[in-house]
């Protein structure tokens, strides 16, 4: 991590730092490479731009978070693969967890 001298003389640009992970661009959720506070910004890489997110909940250490609107039904997208479907509407920057996804692994049976 970085230390306070390094962020205060400026070698650190804090407000673009990446600090969360998308793989494909067909993801619709990144992961937080750190612990994300509501009210704060997410920061992930698309190509060679920085994009950001507005986080609206706290967001633990290498969950996932909604990077765009997704709707009630719709397919959820990590790393490229589809991981669920939305079990109920979730705002660009909220968690993506149990509470609102319902994982493949319920859809494939044995």
């Amino acid at each position: 991590m970085y230390n306070d001298s390094e962020i205060m003389k400026g070698l650190i640009n804090v407000k673009n730092r990446i600090n969360s992970l998308r793989i494909s661009e067909k993801d619709s959720v990144a992961v937080a490479l750190e612990e994300l506070r509501e009210n704060s910004i997410a920061n992930y890489k698309e190509g060679e731009n920085v994009v950001q997110v507005n986080i609206l909940q706290h967001i633990p250490i290498y969950h996932k978070f909604s990077i765009k609107d997704i709707n009630s039904g719709d397919f959820i997208y990590k790393y490229g693969q589809v991981i669920g479907k939305a079990s109920k509407n979730i705002k660009k920057g909220q968690h993506v967890h149990s509470q609102n996804l319902v994982s493949i692994r319920e859809f494939i049976k044995d």
